[in-house]
This record gives C-alpha cells, structure tokens and sequence, in this order.
C-alpha cells in the first residue's frame, strides 16, 4: 500500500491513510452502483421498444 500520505489537519480534525483511502472505496462503489442502474435503465428501454412498435397495415 502507499506510505507516501502523511496524516493531515483539516477542519473536521485528523485525517489518517485509512480514512482517505476508505472514501476511495466508498466513492468508487458508489460509482459503480450508478453505472449498474444506468445500464439497467438502458436495457430496460431497449426491451420495451422492441416490444412497443406499432405495426404498419
């Protein structure tokens, strides 16, 4: 793992490694969780165009 990040001040108080690199994990889910529904969005849409065409007489 990288031990190039120091500990930090910030407003809210000491911001250690393990905090930084957890919001990384939980921001990337998060990510991904929206990239799943998008998709899902998507492929619900196709199916229900093919499905709602009208048919030419």
């Amino acid at each position: 793992m990288l031990t190039m990040l120091a500990d930090f001040q910030s407003i809210l108080g000491i911001v250690h490694e393990s905090d930084l690199f957890g919001s990384f994990k939980m921001m990337g889910l998060g990510m991904l969780g929206i990239l799943i529904v998008m998709l899902l969005l998507y492929l619900l849409i196709m199916v229900l165009s093919k499905f709602g065409k009208e048919k030419k007489n």
